[in-house]
């Protein structure tokens, strides 16, 4: 069973590349660019790993990252973000005080190797013990 990732960026075209990435790897993927799209695929079922920018059309990753706290989201977060290292690393902050799994930070422009090696990390903890 493929794990589902949720993407949410206001880059369509960073959307697609994310997509293809995690695809190969073997997730099933869904991709918002707005907060009201990713709140209506969120709630139509749960994402095991989540995809976040900060900067989102009308509010930001921190508010993102409230509402899921709010909703007992139990997916693993990973932040990308073009913003510096320190509002980065606050927003992971964030997260981790208000419960959520926060499974890392990376920079954008993204590197993809450390993407690809994350996303299969996850894939890998997920598997079931042989």
């Amino acid at each position: 069973m493929a794990l589902k990732l949720l993407i949410v960026d206001d880059e369509p075209e960073i959307c697609d590349f994310l997509r293809d990435i995690a695809t190969g790897i073997g997730y099933e993927v869904v991709t918002t660019n707005h907060a009201e799209d990713f709140k209506r695929a969120f709630a139509e079922g749960p994402a095991d790993v989540i995809l976040l920018d900060l900067t989102l059309p009308g509010t930001d990753g921190i508010e993102l990252l409230k509402y899921m706290a709010e909703m007992g989201t139990r997916a693993r977060i990973l932040i990308i973000s073009g913003f510096d290292e320190g509002i980065r690393r606050m927003a992971h902050t964030i997260g981790k005080a208000k419960g959520l799994d926060m499974a890392g930070v990376l920079p954008k422009p993204l590197r993809v190797a450390e993407l690809r090696g994350l996303l299969s990390q996850f894939m890998r903890d997920a598997a079931p013990p042989r």
